[in-house]
């Protein structure tokens, strides 16, 4: 059993408040569910989530991530996330918000990095690093993109009804 590493740092221009963006990722359940490749997120309470996800395969590996998570919302502009307990898949992370360019934008940024624990040799390790790394990216950029775009949604929704 090796850990598979990747880190990945993103950020996107909002067209919705800062309070708005924020709100909903203070909805932990309904903005956890729009990562890519999440299947089922449960709040067990006491600032804990269980994430499971999709498996992910390359062809020479397949991982089923299955981890619990617990959330630090002190903060509104800096929500992060730690590990929890003993899991096939680690995630730390950060959300981090700030007004945008022009009135009425958002800057969102994620910050993260994981351990996927798999059953591999650690000489295979540096080939299969690589395709955790796009796969973050890729995973990273996803959750960006859907998070922009249900806040923007509902800031259009809550200016014309």
């Amino acid at each position: 059993m090796v850990s598979i590493r990747s880190a990945s740092t993103r950020g996107i221009e909002v067209r919705a408040e800062p309070d708005a963006v924020r709100g909903l990722l203070l909805d932990l359940v309904t903005c956890g569910l729009l990562m890519p490749g999440v299947e089922t997120l449960t709040d067990e309470g006491d600032g804990i989530y269980h994430y499971r996800l999709e498996t992910i395969s390359n062809g020479a590996v397949s991982h089923t991530p299955d981890h619990r998570t617990r959330f630090d919302t002190a903060d509104p502009a800096r929500i992060s996330w730690t590990p929890v307990g003993d899991h096939n898949f680690r995630s730390w992370g950060e959300f981090r918000t700030q007004p945008g360019t022009t009135p009425g934008t958002t800057y969102l940024e994620i910050d993260t990095r994981s351990e996927a624990d798999v059953d591999i040799a650690p000489v295979v390790l540096p080939l299969v690093e690589p395709f955790a790394r796009q796969q973050s990216d890729k995973v990273t950029e996803g959750f960006l993109d859907a998070i922009k775009e249900r806040a923007e949604r509902s800031a259009v929704a809550g200016v014309t009804g």
